[in-house]
């Protein structure tokens, strides 16, 4: 059992390793050029003291936070934010991180009284203005983006979903490693160069895009960015109209900072149905995770069924 559970470790950490080699040869093998980031980032905040995009929420963090976590999340999914509550996005005064939902308008008066009670009782959701709809999510990104960058001081942004599982713990140790890199940090699970469809659910017009291939992005369950990648999304987000596929949204802006993504294989995003619960070492962000399954991967990962020591972010 412990020579099983040692192989185990040990190969995702080599393919941890291997990974990170290809993805710097790929980098070096695109030929983007790297460009600094403008220092006008951030005068849009001085510029415009309205809101960019649909924020309705000016609430200011109550203190500076190395980890700021925002969950994309639906008005009806009251369970899961409880049970995110209750688990990995815990608030604690001691912590370094703070979770925080994404959240838009609804025509259902009694959800959204139920809404206002939620949002009142524990001071986390920030809102936007604009209806929720599955095509509606570059709206959400949008606004939960410019309040981080308006009202809060963080190190390290992640966008997550209400469906997965964060360590944390381990994501804010791997992100505080001398070897990982302070800005221009996009990271998660990278989607490179995927083609567009123009068929089925994500059907995607000339018109809307024209190219063949997206820039690669990371996929939408979750991924990291740093603060001034964040601040300077803000002036560059087509606030009238987004494009619709928020994940590929947010790679097609980064990419017009010259940034390329960074994959990392911890961010664990399984193809299967939600009825078969993973456990995998080392995770960092885990998708398709709820209920029963939440708990479970939420009390494994807080015992020491593995070494803590985390390898280098190269």
């Amino acid at each position: 059992m412990k020579l099983t559970k040692f192989l185990l470790v040990a190969g995702i950490i080599a393919a941890s390793i291997f990974t990170s080699f290809v993805m710097l040869f790929f980098e070096r093998s695109t030929g983007i050029a790297e460009t600094s980031i403008n220092q006008e980032c951030k005068s849009w905040k001085t510029e415009s003291l309205q809101h960019l995009s649909t924020l309705i929420t000016n609430t200011t963090c109550s203190r500076d936070y190395f980890l700021l976590i925002l969950v994309s999340s639906a008005p009806g999914n009251f369970d899961r934010r409880s049970l995110i509550r209750q688990t990995w996005g815990a608030a604690n005064s001691h912590d370094q991180s703070r979770t925080f939902f994404l959240l838009g308008q609804i025509r259902n008066q009694k959800l959204s009284d139920l809404l206002e009670t939620e949002a009142k009782g524990y001071g986390d959701i920030i809102r936007g203005d604009y209806y929720e709809h599955y095509w509606n999510q570059s709206f959400k990104i949008e606004m939960g983006f410019e309040w981080a960058a308006r009202y809060c001081n963080f190190s390290f942004l992640l966008k997550a979903d209400d469906d997965v599982y964060v360590n944390t713990k381990d994501l804010t140790l791997l992100l505080q490693n001398p070897s990982t890199p302070l800005k221009r940090l996009y990271m998660g699970k990278v989607q490179f160069r995927a083609k567009v469809r123009r068929y089925g659910k994500f059907n995607v017009s000339k018109e809307e895009y024209s190219g063949s291939t997206y820039p690669s992005y990371c996929s939408g369950a979750g991924y990291v960015l740093s603060n001034d990648i964040v601040q300077c999304l803000i002036p560059l987000f087509d606030m009238k109209k987004p494009f619709r596929i928020d994940d590929t949204y947010v790679g097609l802006v980064v990419s017009k900072l010259g940034i390329s993504p960074v994959h990392h294989s911890r961010f664990i995003f399984p193809n299967d149905d939600y009825d078969i619960c993973y456990f995998t070492p080392y995770t960092l962000v885990q998708h398709r995770v709820l209920g029963q399954c939440l708990l479970k991967l939420y009390q494994m990962h807080s015992k020491e069924f593995y070494s803590s020591n985390l390898v280098s972010f190269y």
